[in-house]
């Protein structure tokens, strides 16, 4: 084919309308085609559907299979280790004198035992117990008295009839079914004797109670396939069947319940006992009627044909009308008529050069008409934005500048031998650079006593003899405790700043950290003028409601701002009260969770 003959095929094309060319497009890329493989599709599929079906009941039992076994298995580990625990036995087997005694030797045993750890570490787990035959335990937590009541339980006479060491055993509590709305009566446990360590004084009793809930939980994942029964000597133990799966009922015995259209049952040995997994599903064929109808594959046809040929109008409809308007407006320019194309012009290509037309128009609009205001437009903004730039520069250079004015006169003053002066300027630049810094805003508490003792000393160089002051720390662990920046300090600016600086006479500021009831107690007390009867009242009732929008209330807002950022780091668990006598001095006590300050 020689390139004349090409370029007018080439041109014959070009010269069909878009809409023709879509329709052709149509013909032989989508309904040809469309009706070649739904033919070859519909004959193909109905040849799969059994093959599909035994594939599906094969992974469901294998699902339930592995989630039992896993289940299974982790109580189980937690058994074993629990077990094999050496520390565990000692507390077990010793005598207490008291029950204070006891209480030592079960917190120095849970302090040094990984029990908890294990206890929380799986799901499935839902209550480990051990009873103990120890006349000097107390109940609670994880230990109960192996007494006379626990003996004649119904699964502690399932263990003593058995010579096995360990048992799976399920059985119906109807005491806790009573006092519980959501977990009901049903439990499946993992019993054995706490035998390893040979005979000894105490009998001792562990029972490991699968998380129930779980488990059918993840039978209930199969739901839509089918009803799923986990059985153990006839007694329905599992299920996602809502009428099996009423667990403030007894157990459902499999006799009494008689079962249509089992697919697969599998008899799976656990711990001591062989459980019976029954799935039982109807047999899905909805593509075969499909196949046998011929209305069905009909109306099938149809659809594919007519959304294809819905959508190929749409299209041709989108192109062809914005194509159109572009057109018109580009006969427009022609006669220097610059309208903007208005209304929704698309995403796409044309989209894109609807946009790009617009763009023309409004720049030439520009260039005719405003094109002057424009240039002094744009000259007034970059001068602007350099100004902006400046200012930016400025404040990074100021504070550096700052610090190293200080410490230049601080270098002169330890020349000059005058220590003092020298120590104040270092002290006064580390607390302007920590108020400057806000890059992290929790620090330990060590580091704001630093910042506390710097401010004091300051102040103290300031009046002299006048002021005293003391710092008392009363636990080893609250230095490495978290707490927001300048807080502290913040209330002991107060207490100098209100307090001693206002008086006559001389003045004593005292800062205490301490640990009381599982609590970090903050307590900061000054000897000054104290605080007038009204101002305190208005304080504690800001303190009981604290708000950012009331803070205009106060003439001195540095307390209630300090508190308030305290709340928000602690999640509102921070108290504070202020005690304040007339003439004597006022007291700042603040009290933290231990909990929440160790975790910063």
């Amino acid at each position: 084919m020689s390139q004349k003959q090409f370029c007018k095929r080439k041109q014959f094309l070009d010269d069909w309308s878009l809409k023709t060319k879509l329709y052709i497009l149509f013909i032989f890329c989508v309904l040809v085609p469309v009706l070649a493989t739904n033919t070859v599709f519909y004959q193909s599929i109905k040849g799969n559907i059994e093959e599909k079906e035994n594939n599906r009941f094969n992974e469901m039992q294998q699902r339930i299979r592995f989630n039992l076994r896993n289940s299974i298995d982790n109580s189980l580990y937690v058994s074993n280790f629990l077990y094999t625990d050496a520390t565990l036995n000692r507390f077990m087997e010793s005598g207490y004198r008291d029950d204070e005694d006891y209480y030592l030797a079960y917190y120095d045993m849970l302090s040094n035992n990984n029990l908890v750890r294990y206890y929380y570490s799986y799901q499935q787990v839902n209550q480990v117990t051990f009873y103990v035959g120890n006349d000097t335990f107390v109940n609670g937590g994880n230990f109960i008295k192996l007494d006379d009541a626990v003996r004649a339980s119904e699964w502690y006479q399932a263990l003593m009839n058995t010579s096995d060491h360990i048992m799976i055993y399920s059985y119906f509590d109807k005491q806790q079914a009573e006092m519980s709305q959501s977990q009901g009566g049903r439990k499946v446990s993992i019993i054995r004797r706490l035998d390893y360590f040979g005979e000894q004084q105490v009998e001792k009793v562990l029972k490991v109670d699968l998380d129930y809930a779980f488990i059918n939980k993840s039978l209930k994942n199969e739901g839509t396939n089918g009803n799923v029964y986990v059985v153990s000597d006839d007694k329905v133990i599992f299920s996602n069947d809502s009428k099996m799966n009423q667990t403030r009922q007894p157990f459902h015995l499999l006799a009494n319940s008689p079962i249509s259209s089992v697919q697969s049952t599998e008899l799976i040995p656990v711990v001591s006992e062989n459980w019976q997994i029954i799935v039982s599903a109807a047999k899905l064929d909805f593509l075969s009627e499909v196949m046998d109808s011929r209305l069905n594959v009909t109306v099938l046809m149809i659809l594919n044909l007519l959304m294809p040929t819905l959508l190929i109008w749409m299209i041709s409809r989108s192109l062809v009308t914005r194509i159109d308007r572009i057109s018109k407006h580009l006969d427009q320019v022609k006669h220097e008529q610059f309208e903007v194309i208005s209304g929704p012009v698309g995403k796409d290509e044309i989209g894109s050069l609807t946009h790009s037309y617009n763009m023309m128009v409004i720049k030439i609009r520009n260039l005719i008409e405003i094109v002057f205001k424009g240039q002094v437009e744009r000259q007034a903004l970059e001068l602007s934005r350099k100004q902006a730039e400046l200012k930016a520069l400025q404040s990074q250079v100021n504070p550096h500048f700052m610090f190293n004015t200080l410490e230049t006169i601080r270098m002169r003053s330890l020349i000059k031998d005058e220590l003092e002066t020298s120590d104040i300027i270092h002290k006064l630049a580390l607390l302007l650079r920590q108020t400057i810094n806000w890059g992290d805003d929790l620090i330990t508490i060590a580091e704001e006593i630093k910042f506390v003792e710097s401010y004091l000393n300051i102040q103290q160089y300031r009046f002299g003899d006048k002021l005293q002051f003391a710092i008392r720390v009363t636990d080893p662990s609250i230095p490495d405790l978290m707490i927001p920046k300048l807080t502290v300090l913040t209330f002991v600016e107060n207490a100098c700043i209100h307090g001693i600086e206002s008086t006559s006479s001389d003045g004593i500021v005292e800062v205490l950290f301490e640990i009381r009831s599982e609590q970090l107690s903050i307590t900061i007390r000054d000897t000054g003028v104290g605080i007038d009867p009204d101002k305190l009242a208005l304080l504690r009732a800001m303190m009981r409601d604290p708000n950012i929008d009331r803070m205009s209330e106060l003439s001195s807002i540095g307390m209630m701002n300090a508190y308030i950022r305290l709340r928000m780091y602690f999640d509102d668990c921070v108290q504070m009260d202020i005690f304040s006598e007339k003439g004597k001095g006022t007291t700042v006590a603040i009290h933290i969770p231990l909990l929440q300050a160790s975790q910063g």
